[in-house]
């Protein structure tokens, strides 16, 4: 699996650049917090897109929530970030202990689109 350094987006090994932001894909991810290493993290429910998955990614991480996206191989291979079906299922990765808070703010957010 390679990463993307600046949105630390997963990516199957045959990408090698981030579509979004361009970037080189690392092999791994630097843990910023040790106490992170021993976490587990879980899928939350999947989400229609890439766009909806940044966009809960976006309100986790100011609640000081650590995650990242992953969505399924079309999406990655194609760089495809919209909403439509064929943008496929994207999944956001929580730590296992938060994992019923982080889908409550989730559900709340679809709930008002």
């Amino acid at each position: 699996m390679g990463y993307c350094p600046k949105c630390r987006y997963e990516y199957e090994d045959h990408v090698h650049r981030c579509p979004d932001c361009n970037e080189e894909l690392i092999e791994s991810l630097v843990q910023e917090d040790p106490e992170l290493a021993e976490k587990r993290f879980v899928p939350m429910p999947g989400l229609p897109g890439r766009v909806y998955a940044e966009m809960v990614k976006s309100v986790l991480e100011k609640q000081g929530i650590p995650c990242y996206i992953r969505a399924d191989g079309v999406t990655d291979t194609l760089g495809i970030s919209g909403t439509s079906p064929v943008a496929g299922t994207v999944r956001i990765f929580v730590p296992e202990d938060r994992l019923k808070a982080c889908i409550n703010i989730q559900q709340n957010m679809l709930n008002h689109i």
